[in-house]
Parts: C-alpha cells; sequence; structure tokens
C-alpha cells in the first residue's frame, strides 16, 4: 500500500485496479490509519497446521497490517474483505454490526476475523474515547484490502 491507498481509505475514494485500497459506497467517518506493512507477499502456496491452527492459502497472497484509530461515533461504514482480516483492539470499546442489525461488542484484548464470504459489516464506536484497531489483512496479491458496500436496507446504521 502506499500514501494513496491510505488517503483512499480515509477518505474513501476510488483506488485504481491493481493497487490494495478500496472502492467507495458507504463511507468510513473518523477513521485515521496508520501503515505499518504494505502488501508483503507471502509464497505462492502456504498450508501450515500446527498447534490446533490451520492456514492455508491457493494462489499468491499478500498481508498488510494497518492501525486504525476510530474516534468516538466514527464507523468504518459498510465494507467487507477479500481473503480474511484478523482485527485486534488495543485501546477502547467498539460494536461491530451485521446486516441484521446485530451487534457484538469488542474491547481492548478481544479479537475477530472477518473473512471474505462473510456479509458486510460495520465497526462504530459508540463511547466518549477514541477505538485502536490493529488490522492484518491476508488477501489475493494485489487486491483492495477492504471493499466498501452499499448499507444494508435491514440496517441503516453509518
Amino acid at each position: 500500500m502506499t500514501f494513496r491507498t491510505l488517503a483512499a481509505l480515509a477518505a474513501c475514494t476510488l483506488v485504481p485496479t491493481g493497487a490494495i485500497g478500496i472502492a467507495s459506497a458507504t463511507a468510513p467517518s473518523g477513521v485515521s490509519p496508520v501503515e505499518h506493512v504494505a502488501g508483503a507477499r507471502l509464497a505462492k502456496k502456504v498450508d501450515v497446521d500446527a498447534d490446533g491452527v490451520r492456514f492455508q492459502t491457493t494462489r499468491r497472497t499478500e498481508v498488510s497490517v494497518l492501525t486504525l484509530t476510530v474516534a468516538p461515533g466514527g464507523s468504518t461504514g459498510w465494507h467487507t474483505h477479500p481473503g480474511l482480516a484478523v482485527i485486534s483492539v488495543a485501546q477502547g470499546t467498539g460494536k461491530l454490526y451485521a446486516t441484521d442489525c446485530t451487534s457484538r461488542t469488542f474491547t481492548a484484548g478481544e479479537a475477530f476475523v472477518e473473512a471474505g464470504d462473510d456479509k458486510a459489516t460495520l465497526f462504530r464506536n459508540e463511547g466518549s474515547a477514541p477505538v485502536v484497531l490493529t488490522v492484518t489483512f491476508i488477501a489475493p496479491r494485489r487486491a483492495a484490502v477492504i471493499r466498501d458496500e452499499r448499507a444494508p436496507r435491514t440496517c441503516r446504521l453509518r
């Protein structure tokens, strides 16, 4: 990822095909990204099964790591991810909403996974202090790490 990708995450603009970024639909608000690792390439095939953890890729894959600070009242907007995203809450408390408007609260020290075949989700800071998330994306090579989605008809949160 480049500065252009970070600007895309912050402003929710379209990034050309072939670059890691996001496409516009429902805009995030109050989200400040900091890039740590941009598109680190994994071997063409990874197949690990150790200590109860299984990890496998079947094509070229990249790893990117971002820290997202979500301001009070801020949200990621509705989105999905290609591949998967492992989200760790480093600070604060926020809610992850599903398309049916059900939510789960996550606090510092907890983590969750969003996979490419999941329905859209929205993470929102409903508290009075910032929420800091560390996100590890494992995605197909040169894929956008976040795909913005339209708000579902069943849940009109923003």
